[in-house]
């Protein structure tokens, strides 16, 4: 596999692992099932990740806390959300720079 994409899904898979552990089975669901495309050289998952972001109700919108049900205390709220910050900001990189190298691939280019 290529490492690239290797990467991509192990981020994937770290931001997935670290919403399941709060309890955000929403996303944490939806990524690991596209980290799992992705691992198995699946371009979809590639694809499917980058609807994630943007526009209302996106991940981007996500804040773990206990007001939303999450299981995380005071102490933990502002380090998981800034963990959680730092893993999507690097899935989306990785994300667009692959999809944008598939489609000048297709294109080419």
């Amino acid at each position: 596999m290529h490492p690239e994409i290797e990467d991509l899904s192990k981020t994937i898979q770290e931001a997935a692992d670290l919403l399941l552990s709060v309890g955000e089975l929403h996303w944490g669901n939806w990524l690991a099932k596209n980290a799992a495309l992705i691992s198995a050289s699946d371009f979809r998952g590639v694809e499917h990740v980058l609807t994630a972001f943007g526009g209302m109700g996106s991940i981007n919108d996500l804040v773990i806390h206990p007001m939303n049900g999450h299981s995380v205390n005071e102490k933990q709220i502002s380090m998981v959300n800034e963990k959680l910050e730092a893993l999507l900001s690097s899935v989306a990189i990785k994300s667009k720079k692959l999809y944008n190298e598939e489609v000048d691939a297709l294109r080419g280019t």
